[in-house]
Formats: C-alpha cells, structure tokens, sequence
C-alpha cells in the first residue's frame, strides 16, 4: 500500500487551533488505512499543501487522497484547493492525487452538535 491520506484544514490565526487536525490525522493514521496520513493548512498555519505533499513523495507515496475538513463547498474547496493541488501535481506528475468530497451534510454532526448543546456551555 502506498497510498496516503492529506486532510486539509482551513487554518487559524488563534494559537493552538491546529491540534484538532493533528488529533484527527493522529487518529486516522492509527486505523491503518493509509501508508501515511499528513496535515495541511489554507492559510494562517504551516506546514501549508505543497510542503505536506513534498514531505510525503519525499516518503515514497505514489497515491494521495486530499481530503478536504470543510462543511461547505465554497470556494476553498471549489477553487483555492483544486489550484494548489494542479501546481503540486505540475511539480510531481508521477504521483496520483484525488480530490475527496468535503463533510458537507452527515447525520452523525447532527448527533455531535445534539451531544455538544448538553455539555459543558460558556455563559455569555
């Protein structure tokens, strides 16, 4: 197996935000789905799309899944991902990228949101 698996995060300039992304890639790469799984940040944070792919062609990957951690498909996902993705595969061509769909609408978030709505609230 030589695939592996990029999520891509939107990125944040508050400290510490990036470590739900770790958290996330952590787990997913201990399912043993995918030969690596990395992490990418849009903007604000590193390492950024180009520099993740790098690191994992630099691992020998052949395949990678990009997988965007978005709900919606705007224009991240639309235009700005897309674009990254044909410049990196311009640098790389011997290497297969796919684009996954977004999160988007899942039953399951509706469950988190519920689970989230009964826990620990701030007061404003």
């Amino acid at each position: 197996m030589n695939r592996a698996l990029l999520i891509l995060a939107h990125g944040s300039r508050a400290q510490g935000t990036e470590e739900t992304v770790y958290k996330i890639a952590e787990k997913l790469k201990a399912a043993g789905e995918y030969r690596d799984v990395e992490v990418a940040f849009l903007q604000f944070n590193r390492p950024n799309l180009a520099e993740s792919v790098n690191k994992l062609v630099s691992k020998g990957i052949t395949e990678i899944v990009a997988a965007p951690a978005f709900l919606f498909t705007g224009n991240h996902v639309l235009k700005d991902i897309p674009e990254e993705l044909k410049k990196v595969k311009a640098i790389c061509p011997e290497v297969r990228i796919a684009l996954a769909e977004p999160i988007g609408y899942d039953d399951r978030i509706c469950g988190i949101i519920s689970e989230r709505a009964k826990g620990n609230l701030v007061e404003l």
